[in-house]
């Protein structure tokens, strides 16, 4: 996890065609075990959901690599959810990521997201709490890493 004031960064890009191969054949079961049922609608809404399922499963990746979380087991990966704010995409976290974020004193996260026909890119970061007497890195002050509910 990021050391204060120092950033995390991640990257991640998925296939679009493999997203969609994967939800073709297992529907509601490969949807529903890595997105929430928010991600799941707002995608479903698009013209193109597979381009948008994709950008997802990148940007949680991306999420992961910046808050350098241990490959330990496996990730609950509805606890990082990517919400759409304000005409812009950001970072929801729940559970057991929410915990490891706010015990690494997370300042800032957020994330990019790109996709086309044959990839979805997502590149994610993450800022500790600044030192004293300084401000963050950005600019803005976010407060403690936002987070849901502790369950997605």
């Amino acid at each position: 996890m990021t050391a204060v004031g120092v950033p995390g960064l991640g990257t991640d890009i998925v296939s679009v065609a493999r997203i969609e191969r994967l939800i073709g054949r297992a529907g509601e079961r490969f949807t529903a075990r890595w997105f929430t049922s928010g991600e799941i609608g707002y995608c479903n809404g698009k013209a193109f959901p597979g381009r948008h399922f994709a950008a997802r499963l990148a940007a949680k990746e991306a999420v992961v690599k910046a808050l350098g979380l241990p490959p330990d087991g496996p990730l609950p990966w509805r606890s990082v959810e990517i919400v759409h704010e304000r005409g812009a995409p950001a970072v929801r976290l729940h559970g057991t990521v929410l915990a490891a974020a706010r015990g690494a004193d997370v300042w800032e996260l957020g994330v990019s997201l790109s996709h086309c026909d044959e990839y979805a890119v997502a590149l994610a970061w993450v800022v500790g709490r600044p030192a004293p007497g300084t401000s963050p890195t950005s600019g803005r002050t976010l407060g403690p890493v936002p987070g849901g509910e502790d369950t997605p």
